[in-house]
């Protein structure tokens, strides 16, 4: 009875362990979905800045590595589709910041695209900051928690 009870609160313990890996790499996936907007937002702005084509023109010579970086696997992606694709790795900041990007960047003229461009990187690329800061304390408290529960759960077992 005794080595089933040490089996049992192994695998409670490997759950938590497994649940700290998975909190963990989706709290880095939210950075590099952030990382890889700015970087689409800014060869969006060369793009524009260099060549007179309409938007789906400068996405259909876009290496598809910018559409993964922001996690949107669809062959040939606009800008929403590449939103909606990445929305679930995006905090409520970052929403409102790709939602305006997505719903502005159609209707304005070339200099207002090149300023609104350079906006909107420069903001995500603030909260890629910021995010990348609390993301050191952000994963002492999600080990501390997921660790505390299948560490107790295990006592409570035992």
């Amino acid at each position: 009875m005794t080595i089933l009870k040490l089996f049992g609160v192994i695998l409670i313990l490997g759950a938590g362990a497994s649940a700290v890996s998975f909190s963990v790499r989706f709290e880095k996936r939210k950075i590099a979905v952030l990382a890889g907007w700015i970087d689409l937002i800014r060869y969006i702005r060369a793009q524009v800045d260099c060549y007179p084509l309409p938007l789906p023109q400068i996405l259909e010579r876009a290496d598809h590595a910018l559409f993964e970086s922001c996690f949107c696997r669809h062959p040939t992606p606009d800008l929403t589709t590449i939103y909606h694709a990445s929305q679930i790795y995006l905090d409520a900041e970052a929403k409102r910041l790709l939602s305006s990007f997505v719903r502005e960047f159609h209707y304005e003229t070339r200099a207002e695209l090149l300023r609104r461009s350079d906006y909107y990187a420069g903001e995500l690329g603030r909260l890629r900051e910021k995010r990348m800061e609390e993301f050191t304390a952000k994963s002492r408290v999600i080990f501390a928690v997921c660790m505390g529960a299948a560490i107790l759960i295990s006592i409570l077992l035992w």
